[in-house]
């Protein structure tokens, strides 16, 4: 089904150094609300001053100095209720995670839920002020444009201290993930990938068992095992996300979204969120949007990010604060 963009999109294009190198940093100042969008690019956002809320489809999260979100690529996300909101930004090319770090997924449980979760959520990280002083060093290193310091192999360097501060500070007790890092069960492996391809089926457990060659309890007691629900429950759950991400990336009536991830009763369907996101469909559509057209020109051009001027030698005005060790954030 064909269906149009109705939120901004940053490419790297558009956000990375000109340099062509597959990491960039930079300071993002909100003084206002940011309305929803998305990216082709692994984000780590760090809140170094400042309050606000993060809105993704996890719903709505208070940050402050210390808070880190990790965001997939593909995943949308915004800020609201933003008080002198500084964040620090660190944006990651995705085939550099698939490519030349891939060796991360085993050593770094926050990354390998962050790339291979078949609920690819952001993950949220709580530093200490130390920490905090720890990754702005690195970050600020990333974001130097310096020739002499954008070599590739400095710039990985910086990234991997950053990730290992970030994977200490992370709790897999709150995080949005499969229970077990363990190599997933085969057929919870089979059965959770054809619902995720094909969420409009109307499947059924019989349908799930027979297609991977279970007995029907033990497949249930295997997704419980391996992903905290049975397979239906976890069917809505893939449901509810797909919807989520469809109300605020396309313009879609929402009857048409509902039928598209499997609930073709749109009362049904506005229900089933509601007890997800406590919203109805149009009012999660609505909030997302919030102040998407005072903050986002409404042109065929690439929207500007909400930028502390730091990009590409540009001068810097002087709003630097003092945290922790005496890093100027």
């Amino acid at each position: 089904m064909a269906s149009s963009r109705s939120k901004p999109r940053y490419e790297r294009a558009a956000v990375f150094n000109p340099d062509g190198l597959p990491v960039w940093a930079d300071r993002h100042r909100m003084p206002a609300d940011v309305a929803a969008h998305d990216h082709d690019f692994f984000e780590i956002a760090l809140v170094t001053r400042g309050r606000g809320l993060h809105i993704a489809a996890d719903g709505d999260h208070p940050i402050g100095p210390g808070s880190v979100i990790v965001v997939p690529p593909n995943q949308w996300h915004g800020y609201a209720q933003c008080e002198d909101l500084v964040v620090f930004d660190s944006f990651v090319a995705p085939e550099l995670i698939d490519g030349t770090l891939s060796f991360l997924d085993a050593e770094l449980p926050l990354m390998q839920t962050v790339h291979k979760s078949s609920l690819p959520l952001p993950q949220r990280v709580e530093l200490s002020q130390y920490d905090v002083s720890l990754a702005v060093a690195e970050l600020h290193s990333m974001s130097d444009t310096t020739p002499a310091r954008r070599s590739r192999i400095e710039l990985v360097g910086h990234l991997l201290i950053y990730l290992d501060i970030l994977n200490r500070s992370w709790s897999p007790e709150q995080a949005n993930r499969r229970r077990s890092l363990a190599p997933m069960h085969p057929a919870v492996s089979r059965a959770a990938q054809l619902m995720e391809d094909d969420l409009g089926r109307s499947w059924t457990l019989a349908q799930l068992a027979t297609a991977t060659t279970t007995e029907r309890t033990h497949l249930v007691r295997l997704f419980q095992r391996e992903l905290g629900a049975p397979p239906i429950a976890y069917l809505n759950r893939l449901r509810e996300q797909a919807a989520a991400r469809l109300l605020v990336q396309t313009d879609e009536p929402i009857a048409h979204i509902g039928a598209r991830v499997g609930w073709e009763d749109a009362g049904y369907f506005a229900r089933r969120f509601k007890s997800a996101y406590g919203l109805s469909p149009s009012a999660y559509r609505r909030r997302a949007r919030t102040g998407e057209a005072r903050y986002h020109a409404s042109t065929d051009s690439e929207p500007a990010l909400p930028i502390s001027g730091a990009r590409f030698g540009a001068p810097v005005p002087d709003t630097t604060r003092t945290y922790g060790s005496g890093l100027a954030l």
